[in-house]
């Protein structure tokens, strides 16, 4: 990626991040958007076409005649969340997420944008539980990565609880021209369980180096079994977690975990029977 002074990577980035987010822009709306002259537009459409990109404007609002290179975008949006989140991503993370998102890029531009300016965001979202899709206005207050998953927290309107969003399960989204107020929020402690789990003796040694919680108890039974109790959000990392340790564990509450686990894995077998 050619070397450009950080406010036109920024505005350029965000530009084309609406552009392949479908949107319908002008250079004159753009110019509105970003404060700035039609012909600084112009120069961002002539540095996309530098990259291969081509992007030329129309009456009916600036079109993208071609897919940019994957190698581009993860340049662009890794280097765009460092400088507008001040966070130090690497671009590995990016584009491990790039192999199973092919609209990455629009979103972590544009979820960066919101955090960073407080925007309100509309999203279509395909929930874990049941696979529906539902509409859901948010005011996004952050975005981490983990373990190369990429999550958006956010409260949703007329609420006050701060929810986790994973962006590979966000179908659409759209920045909206309003702003919110930041607000002391909290975490929904209905979302935290009750954790109990037993496990077999012979994976007594390689339980202890394998737990990633911050609290827990263990308790060795006279027959050998360990029981570990924790309190823990349900979550794809968490039940990934027991998962792995296959017919070594056996949960013993919640129930919502197990059928947590079952309809992943039910989701699995459609996705590849």
């Amino acid at each position: 990626m050619k070397n450009i002074h950080p406010p036109d990577t920024i505005r350029n980035i965000e530009l084309l991040a609406r552009l392949l987010n479908y949107e319908k822009i002008t250079k004159q709306k753009a110019a509105e958007l970003f404060n700035v002259e039609e012909v600084t537009i112009s120069r961002a459409l002539q540095f996309f076409r530098s990259l291969g990109i081509e992007a030329f404007g129309r009456k009916s609002g600036i079109k993208i005649f071609n897919k940019p290179r994957k190698d581009d975008l993860i340049s662009f949006a890794s280097h765009y969340v460092s400088l507008k989140l001040n966070s130090d991503y690497f671009k590995n993370s990016i584009k491990a997420y790039s192999k199973i998102d092919p609209n990455f890029f629009s979103k972590i531009v544009l979820f960066s944008k919101a955090v960073k300016e407080n925007i309100i965001t509309i999203i279509e979202y395909q929930r874990l539980t049941d696979n529906k899709t539902n509409q859901y206005v948010l005011k996004p207050f952050s975005l981490i990565e983990n373990n190369n998953n990429w999550i958006l927290h956010a409260v949703k309107e007329d609420e006050n609880i701060l929810k986790t969003f994973y962006l590979s399960r966000i179908k659409t989204l759209k920045l909206s021209e309003k702003k919110f107020n930041r607000e002391i929020i909290s975490e929904n402690k209905n979302d935290i369980k009750e954790i109990v789990l037993k496990f077999v003796p012979e994976v007594e040694r390689e339980l202890i180096y394998k737990i990633w919680f911050n609290d827990f108890e263990i308790e060795k039974q006279a027959d050998g079994f360990i029981i570990l109790k924790t309190q823990q959000q349900i979550n794809n990392k968490l039940a990934a977690w027991c998962i792995s340790w296959w017919d070594a564990i056996e949960i013993l509450e919640p129930k919502e975990l197990k059928q947590y686990i079952i309809e992943m894995y039910d989701c699995f077998r459609k996705s590849n029977p």
